[in-house]
């Protein structure tokens, strides 16, 4: 009797032993496949099957959490599970039902970059995955999502950045979950986007109205976002007066996404102090995109300006056909932030009836030696 009782003390700390290390032996074998900072994640290799690989290796991770990949489709692409249409969320939809392109486009996702994935929930809801940190690199964007996009703050109705539905952990590893939402603003702005996009002067305004009140925001709660040209806000749906020829009195929401290269600083700051030195990623050598005079230069700047001249620089770009109007867009910049060009822009909309603005965008060649950037494929 003692002989077995001595048996069963034994083997009882054994097993619990072994039901918790083995998950953790296993995590740690799932984990050594997976990208070891956040640039090799964005480039795992020259192929989409490195690309897929690696979801396909967090895929019992996911599913711990309720979580499980869109199959992948074609290229930078994915689709919904057994072609079914994604659940309607609020955040992405559809507001003109007669054409049947748009119907078949609802069952694909595009994405820039492995970072990012389309997801399905357990209950049947169709998120994003977004890896944030890796190895304790992305700490600012996660403590900036974390503060404009949880709590009383993402319930802000001038707040236009997606709210962050629950965040989880995989060893050292912190995903955040997004509502899916709709197209990119770079994709219906520029002189690229005539063939198929039929945005008035009107519609193209107002969606510049919400960028500037999401910025002004963010610097508000003294988050610097950095990277905030038009390609970084999703479009609720495709605005398209034109094409329909008539003055749409509804009109979609704007959102703000992508604080990777985000900056977070003490809320009781002053937003003078609120500087940085250096370009938001890489170096003069790698960084493609335009900055303000200083910045390449390693001087310190204020990031808030940063994300405003980011804004104002696409904005410059855009001709309306109404003298005065333009004249503003292409002096908004000097008024320094993104809460004075609400102000202005909103004032002077104001008196502009909406029929005027129900023309075709034109747009300028070359603003202060730019050229237009990003231009689409």
């Amino acid at each position: 009797m003692d002989f077995m009782v001595a048996v069963v003390s034994a083997a009882v700390p054994a097993l619990l032993a072994s039901y918790y290390y083995y998950p953790r032996w296993k995590d740690s074998r799932i984990r050594a496949q997976l990208p070891l900072d956040i640039e090799t994640w964005r480039y795992p290799g020259r192929s989409h099957e490195a690309e897929e690989r690696i979801w396909n290796v967090l895929s019992p991770i996911l599913a711990r959490h309720g979580l499980a990949s869109w199959p992948h489709g074609v290229a930078s692409s994915t689709n919904t599970p057994d072609n079914e249409y994604p659940r309607p969320n609020g955040y992405n939809e559809l507001f003109d039902q007669s054409w049947s392109k748009k119907l078949v486009n609802l069952k694909t996702w595009l994405y820039w970059n492995p970072l990012n994935r389309a997801i399905r929930t357990k209950e049947g809801q169709d998120v994003v995955c977004r890896v944030i940190v890796v190895k304790g690199e992305g700490i600012n964007a996660l403590k900036s999502v974390r503060r404009i996009s949880t709590g009383l703050n993402s319930l802000a109705s001038c707040n236009h950045t997606l709210p962050m539905l629950r965040e989880f952990t995989f060893e050292d590893i912190v995903f955040g979950i997004f509502p899916m939402s709709g197209s990119s603003f770079g994709m219906i702005f520029g002189p690229d986007s005539h063939d198929w996009c039929k945005a008035s002067v009107g519609d193209t305004l107002d969606l510049f109205i919400q960028a500037f009140e999401a910025l002004a925001f963010i610097h508000e709660k003294r988050v610097a976002h950095r990277d905030a040209f038009i390609h970084n806000y999703l479009v609720q749906w495709d605005p398209e007066s034109l094409k329909h020829q008539l003055v749409r009195l509804t009109r979609p929401r704007l959102y703000l996404i992508d604080f990777e290269t985000a900056l977070c600083f003490p809320e009781d700051s002053l937003y003078d102090d609120c500087t940085c030195t250096g370009l938001p990623f890489g170096d003069i050598n790698d960084y493609a995109l335009p900055t303000p005079p200083g910045v390449a230069e390693g001087k310190s700047y204020n990031a808030f300006y940063l994300d405003f001249w980011q804004l104002c620089y696409h904005l410059a770009f855009l001709q309306t056909g109404i003298p005065e109007l333009d004249e503003l867009l292409l002096g908004l910049v000097n008024m320094g932030t993104a809460a004075a060009a609400l102000d202005a822009l909103s004032e002077r909309l104001g008196q502009i009836p909406p029929i005027q603005l129900h023309t075709q965008p034109m747009y300028r060649e070359v603003v202060n030696g730019h050229t237009f950037y990003p231009r689409q494929p």
